[in-house]
């Protein structure tokens, strides 16, 4: 049953996603000659040059893709994949006509950014996809080891370089600020606003188990002890690993030079914890 739910909420979030990508696309960046990141970047592009419709060259180019993934990549990640695409086509007609008015280049870029980078983010979140440039990324990365990110920033640095040359620095340099603000909107969607900052404290056998229990009790927070051996004094260490919120961070220093001064802490910007714990996200088992 819980399969069932979790499948309907991914298939609305790719519905619903898609929807915005397409008003970002045809409302605000189409009118002002603006490319996206991608296959979609792509597309756009044959439609300025050849006035090709975007929905139809979108179609059109993940086909072969998707021909390609379907011998690398896992079968339900492609169904899903298929969806957004399909979705995507659709939407990109359907809205075709419209546009947002809008002659103000902040209010382009924010509002751009924003449609198009909750679009992306909806569909991310729900582990969902629109298919494009994300197969390529898979594959290369599977076999590879190259990271995904890096396989998608050369890609849409290529379209940003065929904008340099084809409609001038300007508009370039507004498509790159547009997708800078959709790739931020697109984190928070995905992470929230809700960070955590992962400590790993290195103390001594005297003071751990005092250090550990005082966050447990008083931070409400788990704890992970690690046996270790200090390498210039050769002497057994403990390292505690916890996950807390960023205003706990502030209590936690101060148990720990309650308990010891000369106890050693490193703090990490984590963007998503997942698992039991107090404002973690819970794991999906789909």
């Amino acid at each position: 049953m819980n399969d069932h739910l979790f499948n309907i909420k991914r298939i609305l979030s790719i519905i619903f996603g898609t929807l915005l990508i397409s008003i970002a696309i045809n409302g605000i960046f189409v009118p002002n000659k603006l490319l996206s990141g991608g296959v979609t970047g792509i597309a756009i592009l044959f439609h300025f040059i050849f006035n090709f419709k975007v929905s139809l060259v979108v179609l059109i180019l993940n086909i072969p893709l998707f021909i390609i993934g379907s011998f690398f990549l896992k079968k339900t990640y492609l169904s899903y994949s298929v969806f957004g695409m399909i979705m995507l086509s659709l939407w990109l007609e359907l809205t075709s006509s419209l546009i947002i008015h809008t002659n103000n280049i902040l209010s382009i870029l924010v509002i751009g950014g924003f449609l198009y980078g909750a679009g992306i983010g909806i569909i991310f979140k729900s582990d969902g996809s629109t298919g494009g440039i994300d197969i390529i990324a898979k594959i290369v990365n599977k076999y590879f080891s190259i990271n995904m990110a890096t396989v998608t920033f050369f890609i849409n640095n290529f379209i940003i370089l065929l904008s340099i040359f084809l409609f001038g620095v300007d508009i370039a340099v507004t498509t790159i600020s547009t997708m800078f603000i959709g790739s931020r909107i697109t984190n928070f969607v995905v992470d929230g606003i809700n960070h955590k900052r992962t400590l790993f404290i290195i103390t001594d056998s005297e003071h751990y188990e005092a250090i550990s229990n005082h966050i447990i009790q008083n931070v409400h927070r788990g704890v992970t002890v690690i046996p270790a051996i200090g390498a210039y004094t050769t002497r057994p260490k403990y390292i505690l690993y916890t996950t807390v919120g960023l205003r706990e961070v502030a209590k936690v220093k101060q148990l720990i030079l309650k308990h010891d001064p000369n106890a050693f802490m490193t703090v990490s910007e984590t963007a998503q914890v997942i698992g039991k714990g107090k404002g973690f996200l819970h794991l999906d088992t789909d």
